[in-house]
C-alpha cells in the first residue's frame, strides 16, 4: 500500500463545513439542551473542546464518585450525542452548503481521483458525496457516518437522527470510569456502536503504508487510543512508513498538536528523529504553497 490518508475535523473545516464544536455550541441545537450541570458549565464558560471537558468532568467524578454525579454526566453525554446527531445532517444539505474548491482538502480529493489510496476518517461526513465527486469505495468511518440530508430527502425519508455516532473519551482515564455502569460507554472503544475491527485495521494500515497523511487531526488525548501506539511504533522504527504528512492550519495549530501528543507521552522531537520523514503542510498557505505541491507530487508521482 502506498498512501493512507486519515481525516480529522480540520479537513471538513477546510472544505468550508461548520463542523467545529464551537459552531455546534453556538447553534440552536446546543442552545436547546436543558441546563443540566455539565451543559451549563460548557455554555457559561463557552468551552469549545466539548470532549475534553467531558473528560475533565469524568476525572473529577473519579476523585469523589457517586451515583448521582455519574448519572448527571451520563445525562449530559446522552444529550450532547443526540443533539450532535441532529446538528450534523443539516451540514449535508447540498442546497445549503458551499464547498471551498480552492482549499487544500478539495484539491487533495481531486488529486486522489482514480488512485487506490486507503482513507480513514474520524469525521461523520462523506466528503466525496458533499463535493459531488465519485469514489467507488467509501472511507472507513471510525466514529460512524451520519446520513446525508439530501440522500434522506431523495428517498422521501424524514430527518434521520443517527444514534450510532461515537462521541466520548479515551481509555487513559481512571479505571473506575470503565467499571461504572453509568459511564463506561462514554469511553469510545466501549461504545456499543464502536467497531473494534476498524481500530485494528487502522493500526495495521498505518504501519504498512509508505506515505501517511494526517489531514486536520488534532491528535487530542481523547483519540489517543488510536494514535499513541502508532506514534510510538514510528519512534521505535517499527513501520514501513517513508513519509508522514501532517496537514494543519498554521504554526499555532501545529503547536497545539505537539502539546496534545505530549499529554499522552509522545515527544514530537522524537518523531522528527525517527527514520520517517515528518513533513508539515499549512492549509493557511493555500494550494499553491511549495509544501502542499510537494506532498501532492510525492503521493501521486506515478500518475
Amino acid at each position: 500500500m502506498d498512501n493512507m490518508i486519515v481525516l480529522g475535523n480540520g479537513f471538513d473545516i477546510d472544505l468550508g463545513l461548520k463542523t467545529t464544536f464551537k459552531a455546534f455550541r453556538e447553534s440552536f441545537e446546543f442552545r436547546s439542551i436543558a441546563d443540566i450541570p455539565l451543559i451549563k458549565k460548557i455554555r457559561d464558560n463557552q468551552w469549545n473542546d466539548i470532549e475534553g471537558k467531558l473528560r475533565e468532568e469524568l476525572i473529577e467524578y473519579s476523585k469523589n464518585p457517586s451515583e448521582k454525579f455519574a448519572q448527571s454526566i451520563n445525562d449530559a453525554w446522552l444529550m450532547i450525542t443526540r443533539h450532535w446527531g441532529i446538528y450534523l445532517p443539516e451540514l449535508t444539505d447540498l442546497d445549503k452548503i458551499e464547498i471551498t474548491k480552492n482549499s487544500c482538502a478539495y484539491n487533495l480529493l481531486i488529486a486522489d481521483q482514480g488512485h487506490e489510496s486507503i482513507w480513514y476518517t474520524f469525521n461523520y461526513t462523506n466528503p466525496w458525496y458533499l463535493c459531488q465527486l465519485s469514489k467507488e469505495t467509501k472511507p472507513v468511518f471510525i466514529h460512524n457516518e451520519t446520513v446525508p440530508l439530501d440522500w434522506a430527502k431523495h428517498h422521501r425519508l424524514c430527518h434521520i437522527i443517527p444514534m450510532n455516532l461515537i462521541f466520548g473519551v479515551d481509555s487513559m482515564i481512571p479505571s473506575c470510569i470503565a467499571q461504572s455502569e453509568h459511564l463506561s460507554h462514554i469511553i469510545k472503544v466501549n461504545n456499543p456502536y464502536f467497531n473494534t475491527k476498524n481500530k485494528e485495521n487502522l493500526q495495521k494500515d498505518l504501519k504498512a503504508a509508505q506515505n501517511v497523511v494526517f489531514f486536520g487531526q488534532s491528535f487530542g488525548i481523547t483519540d489517543s487510543d488510536y494514535f499513541k501506539p502508532y506514534l510510538i511504533s514510528v519512534i521505535n522504527g517499527e513501520t514501513n512508513n517513508k513519509n508522514i504528512f501532517i496537514v494543519t492550519y498554521n504554526i499555532s495549530s501545529l503547536k497545539g498538536i505537539i502539546s496534545n501528543m505530549s499529554e499522552y507521552g509522545v515527544n514530537f522531537d522524537d518523531l522528527k528523529k525517527s527514520k520517517v520523514n515528518i513533513n508539515t503542510i499549512y492549509t493557511e498557505r493555500g494550494i499553491t504553497s511549495y509544501e502542499f505541491q510537494m506532498m501532492i507530487k510525492e503521493l501521486y508521482k506515478d500518475k
